[in-house]
């Protein structure tokens, strides 16, 4: 609901759109859009049904869109990084480097490549031996769960293995360079003051965490992966007490991106939060003019 509302306040605005940052935001809130709605969908049908998911048609779309929505979503964080890098250390070039033409280039490549490693995740799924209508033991279709059915190409989790490590890699690195960056351009600018520069550390920082949470998905499934492997010492298709106790942590983790997201991005805005005042004002008023113009 609140991405929903964003979302809205910011299509309405003209002074909002045209702003790099915040076609970055809408963006996100996109991406971020799809991945709960499939998320939701597909962990409330299991709740309700008492059932696990079937590998099958249904299950193939919940993993192709969950993968597009987590990649998508990690490169437009990361773009809004580069973005906040060139306004700050390069803003006399501001314009000239980050025109309408690249900042849409750089959306559809987002886009395109998620949706290109997702088509390729789901092609390996089919190349193996895996027949549809067996159960997958979760209530998501994602790797690490879809890689305990028997029949799964080996390529499948190769790729995913070397997938993540790069895009984790890349996308860490451009997060950390650009805003190391910021901070000492912040520095450079209060030392002839002999000033600290606390508030750009704290909103640094406060990024930096916002990013990592980002990455919790990743980060709980590589942890389920390595605690299976060494701690539970199973390989069963049956799921040990606490195996299910950390696969309902890990369903809680995925949904906690989409909802903290708006909330760091958008609302935490000074102009977002007038634009959402003033947006909410006006629905208020459209029901008053509504009756005044019943009543006459």
């Amino acid at each position: 609901m609140i991405n929903s509302y964003l979302l809205t306040a910011l299509k309405s605005s003209d002074g909002l759109s045209w702003q790099p940052r915040y076609t970055l935001l809408k963006n996100l809130i996109a991406s971020d859009l799809l991945l709960s709605l499939a998320l939701s969908s597909t962990v409330l049908r299991c709740l309700l049904t008492r059932h696990t998911l079937v590998f099958g048609v249904w299950c193939l779309v919940q993993f192709s869109v969950y993968s597009t929505g987590v990649l998508c979503s990690l490169f437009t964080l990361t773009l809004m990084a580069v973005e906040r890098f060139i306004f700050i250390c390069h803003g006399l070039h501001y314009i000239t480097i980050l025109t309408s033409r690249r900042l849409r280039l750089a959306i559809a490549l987002t886009w395109v490549l998620s949706g290109t490693i997702a088509a390729v995740q789901v092609g390996l799924l089919l190349s193996g031996q895996t027949s549809f209508g067996r159960a997958v033991p979760g209530l998501l279709c994602e790797s690490i769960c879809l890689g305990k059915l028997p029949g799964i190409h080996w390529a499948k989790k190769n790729f995913d293995m070397v997938t993540i490590f790069i895009i984790l890699l890349s996308c860490i690195l451009t997060f950390s360079i650009s805003y190391r960056r910021m901070y000492q351009a912040a520095r450079r600018a209060v030392e002839p003051f002999h000033s600290d520069n606390s508030r750009a550390r704290h909103t640094i920082g406060f990024y930096f965490f916002m990013f990592f949470l980002q990455l919790l998905p990743i980060m709980g499934n590589i942890a389920r992966l390595v605690l299976r492997k060494t701690i539970f010492m199973t390989s069963s298709d049956h799921l040990s007490p606490p195996e299910r106790i950390m696969l309902l942590s890990v369903v809680v983790v995925f949904m906690v991106p989409p909802c903290i997201n708006p909330l760091a991005y958008g609302i935490r805005n000074v102009e977002v939060r007038h634009k959402l005042a003033q947006l909410f004002r006006l629905q208020q008023r459209r029901p008053e003019e509504e009756t005044c113009c019943s009543l006459f």
